[in-house]
């Protein structure tokens, strides 16, 4: 048990910059995501095909292959820039889950029916008040599960960063490894780790989703109902 102890007080380190490096990649691969899947439904051609090119591009390189590309080829500019290991691996993982996730966000604004695309230009709306006012208030609460999961494959991916030199828990765990020479009961407890960090945030992402369907359908049957109802009769004149 002292044993245990003194192994988790070793990995803390490393998992610390596993939830940094994990947290940072989130919100810069939402922004990222939500900026692309704007520019997926714009009425600009080259906005919507820039867009394209990045999802396309990213969803074709392995992650692996774009890691070590970022960290073999770019780091010797990227250490002349004062760039380190850290945040090449927190670009890669954002332009790769990012062109994922954009496409979830995409969907999310194209399930909007198009009557209140109609309805908010019949107002005058330009394209970016359709977005911000109309648009973007009704999609984000049914992509917060998908985001969800997003982070808890950028917790898993963030594995990766070990083979980059980059000192997150798993390459901790490595090199306890090597010092201690029980790779069962090391990496067992890395695997709890990693468990303490992942299923909180699936139980969360359960509650958000089976929320958000609850209130979609509570939605869906109120315009049901409303269409069925017959109309309010009025007053004689």
């Amino acid at each position: 048990m002292d044993e245990i102890v003194s192994w988790l007080a070793i990995l803390s380190g490393g998992l610390i910059v596993t939830i940094e490096l994990s947290l940072l990649t989130i919100v810069f691969t939402v922004v990222l995501s939500v900026i692309l899947a704007i520019c997926r439904v714009c009425p600009w051609r080259p906005a919507r095909m820039l867009a394209s090119f990045h999802v396309d591009l990213f969803r074709s390189i392995p992650l692996l292959a774009l890691l070590m590309f970022f960290y073999y080829g770019l780091g010797r500019v990227a250490a002349q820039l004062g760039v380190s290991g850290f945040w090449l691996v927190v670009a890669g993982l954002t332009l790769s889950e990012s062109a994922y996730l954009s496409e979830v966000y995409r969907g999310g604004l194209l399930a909007i029916p198009q009557s209140q695309w109609e309805a908010a230009n019949s107002l005058g709306l330009r394209f970016r008040s359709i977005i911000w006012h109309v648009l973007l208030p009704q999609a984000v609460p049914s992509a917060i599960p998908a985001t969800l999961n997003m982070l808890i494959s950028i917790i898993k991916n963030s594995s990766l960063a070990s083979l980059v030199a980059v000192s997150e828990v798993t390459l901790v765990a490595t090199v306890l490894v090597s010092n201690t020479f029980e790779p069962m009961q090391v990496y067992l407890v890395l695997a709890v780790l990693y468990l303490a960090m992942i299923l909180p945030i699936s139980l969360l992402s359960r509650w958000f989703e089976s929320h958000v369907g609850h209130a979609n359908l509570s939605l869906a049957d109120h315009h049901y109902t409303a269409a069925e109802s017959p109309p309010a009769p009025q007053p004689e004149t």
